[in-house]
């Protein structure tokens, strides 16, 4: 099944108040949470707002999560769901007194709930004063808390809420060890003057964590300053552990430096702020929900808006309050929600049927089951499939086929907790363990992506298989052997993300291809970054990944050397379109000034100049981005837009990507391609 969604959208996408908006994804479907509106609910009314939607544009309530505590409990603040092993634990901060309050967890079987209040109080025998729960799961598998508390002590900083994070041995229980993530340190963060409730002091806040990995590093969203006023906004830290050794005096975090905030508010959409981080339809595009005020001051109403990695830098231009483009649909998406298979699924063997918004393989006696889907996968793609097994001692997962023959599998074996992969064709296999305590009966995501010969396997976010394979594939199929299983929610997207961690991988191997007549000797993989290092004069050009007619390119490099400062010396991306001479879009030295400059077809001979006031340094790391669709090749550098281009070829014209140099060298720290569909 192709897909198209809705065009665009447009923030705050709901009309309501709907403030510290946490997004979870789960089986292809989303849903929002926000804090209680009611500030002092009585016993068994419905608290924390929920809407759903499956594109992320169009969205439709779905009551409320949970039944209020009655006294003493008020202020119902912050939810934030998380899903492990077939329940969803909601987290939140309530109050007992104005400045005390803990975080507890309710648990239920489906993201609507209901939840049910599991009687754990994470934080009240540590602080008396903690909200702004936030769960983070790192590679290990070891479980976090990050959340808010009170730091008292004018002699180590200034006075305020800042951010903690402890180790959680199980989902109902901590460490006890609060350490030291991020505290109020600069003057933007300032709550209120005076404030009089707290003394008359100064009070600073920072508060509202969300932590991801990224490039083997740490970072911690927080937003900062008074919600109520337009000095609040959202900034992230950094650190290379989620949790350092010094408790409350620890300083393994440090803040992104610098005048800009990485979301602050404009006339439109006022002290955005509070924001979660949640995967696109596609499974490759992020975005970050957040809330805002609007001109009329009545209500924090929720946003969306994207946001993108420039190296090891997060960038977003939230908050936007004109129209953009919508979430980007994968190629194939299938929810199950017709009561028959689609055209595109054949079975093989087998008895396969939908139920429940699922297909199930129901003959536990089959030796081997397959059903196979006819879209053709790409040379470099993102598979998204949620399994569960029924019942059966055997295993279950994916085909993968190459000329009709299997080149490889990859399945669950769930007596042993195990993920198995086998490549038919050298009777080779390799198993990897799954997580302790994983309960295979529930709902889980594998994640596989393809680039090169490059297989990566990821189970509920966790990458736990990395390995080369020596044959293309074409097709996938479902699979079971010896067993009852469902599959749900499949998605397939055309994408790569290089990002250079692995020195052992040859280009070759990563999928990239002389472009150049150079040869690849020049090109060097080197502490995580891709170098070409010859300044000589002439071109090098790299070039990877199918053609696409519609498409999101980009790159973050850096110029390294340039032997004669006479020669032009330039650094960016390069587009093959079919049947056409390339289209160079780079950075360009003219003499002492540096330009953004196209080169190509007939009419795209162009340059911007990049201006003298940004102090522009083509040694420092810098990000191009382009995004062609229908007739229009829109350039972003850092993330702004320089140029829209009208390329003078025909409409259906497919172009491939890659990257080059010209008189200089340089290195690249990543490099990622997005297919669209439409």
């Amino acid at each position: 099944m192709n897909t198209k969604g809705t065009t665009s959208f447009r923030n705050p996408f709901w009309p309501e108040g709907f403030a510290d908006p946490f997004v979870l994804k789960s089986r292809g479907h989303y849903y929002a949470y926000a804090t209680e509106n009611n500030g002092h609910p009585s016993a068994q009314t419905s608290v924390f707002p929920i809407l759903t939607s499956t594109d992320m544009v169009s969205w439709q309530p779905a009551g409320k999560a949970m039944a209020a505590l009655g006294e003493p409990y008020f202020f119902y603040w912050a939810p934030e769901v998380t899903e492990y092993n077939g329940q969803f634990l909601l987290y939140y901060a309530v109050h007992t007194e104005e400045f005390a309050a803990g975080i507890r967890v309710a648990v239920a079987d489906n993201p609507t709930g209901p939840f049910m209040d599991s009687g754990h109080d994470l934080t009240s025998a540590f602080v008396p004063w903690a909200i702004d729960p936030h769960v983070f799961r790192d590679l290990d598998g070891q479980w976090y808390l990050f959340m808010t508390i009170e730091f008292n002590d004018p002699s180590t900083g200034l006075v305020g809420s800042g951010n903690v994070v402890d180790r959680m041995l199980d989902p109902f229980t901590l460490q006890g060890t609060l350490t030291q993530v991020t505290r109020p340190s600069q003057s933007w963060q300032l709550f209120e003057a005076q404030r009089a409730s707290k003394g008359g002091r100064d009070w600073y806040t920072v508060e509202g964590s969300t932590v991801l990995r990224h490039r083997q590093r740490y970072y911690e969203m927080y937003s900062g300053g008074c919600f109520m006023r337009d000095n609040y906004a959202a900034n992230y830290a950094t650190s290379e552990m989620p949790m350092g050794p010094a408790g409350l005096q620890d300083t393994s975090w440090h803040d992104k430096q610098g005048l800009r905030r990485l979301v602050q508010g404009n006339a439109d959409l006022i002290g955005p702020g509070h924001n979660s981080l949640v995967a696109g339809p596609n499974n490759v595009e992020s975005y970050i929900a957040y809330h805002a005020w609007q001109p009329d001051m009545q209500a924090r109403r929720p946003c969306l808006d994207r946001i993108f990695w420039h190296g090891e830098d997060l960038w977003t231009p939230a908050p936007i309050s004109t129209p953009q483009p919508a979430p980007a649909q994968p190629r194939l998406r299938d929810l199950f929600e017709q009561s028959a298979l689609q055209p595109h699924w054949q079975p093989l063997s087998g008895a396969w049927n939908i139920s429940r918004d699922a297909v199930v393989q129901q003959d536990v006696a089959a030796t081997s089951a397959e059903l196979s889907n006819a879209e053709p996968l790409s040379p470099t793609w993102v598979l998204e499939i949620n399994v569960r097994a029924i019942s059966g001692s055997g295993d279950y997962g994916i085909a993968l086929y190459n000329q009709g023959q299997v080149a490889a599998s990859l399945t669950i074996i769930p007596e042993q907790l195990q993920l198995k992969l086998e490549l038919p064709a050298h009777q080779r296999q390799q198993t990897q363990s799954l997580p302790a305590g994983t309960n295979l009966m529930a709902w889980h995501q594998l994640l596989v992506s393809v680039a090169g010969s490059m297989l990566i396997v990821q189970f509920d976010g966790i990458q736990i298989l990395e390995i080369l394979i020596d044959q293309p594939v074409q097709l996938f199929a479902l699979l079971t052997r010896g067993c009852s299983a469902e599959f749900s929610a499949i998605s397939l997207t055309d994408h790569f993300r290089d990002e250079f961690l692995n020195k052992d991988y040859s280009l070759a191997q990563m999928g990239w291809q002389d472009g150049s007549e150079t040869g690849l000797q020049d090109w060097h993989i080197d502490h995580g970054t891709l170098r070409q290092s010859s300044a000589r004069e002439g071109e090098h050009i790299l070039i990877k990944g199918p053609a696409y007619e519609h498409y999101e390119y980009g790159a973050t490099f850096k110029l390294i050397d340039a032997e004669n400062s006479s020669r032009q010396a330039a650094c960016g991306l390069v587009i093959q379109p079919q049947h056409a001479e390339n289209i160079f879009i780079g950075l360009t030295r003219n003499q002492a000034t540096w330009t953004l400059q196209i080169t190509g077809t007939a009419n795209m001979h162009t340059e911007k100049a990049i201006p003298a006031d940004a102090n522009f340094d083509p040694t420092d790391w810098h990000t191009l981005r382009t995004d062609q669709r229908h007739t229009d090749l829109r350039i972003f550098l850092d993330g702004s837009e320089m140029l829209t281009l009208k390329p003078s070829l025909p409409l259906s014209t497919r172009y491939k990507v890659g990257i080059a140099t010209r008189n200089a060298a340089a290195t690249f720290m990543s490099v990622w391609q997005t297919g669209y569909t439409d």
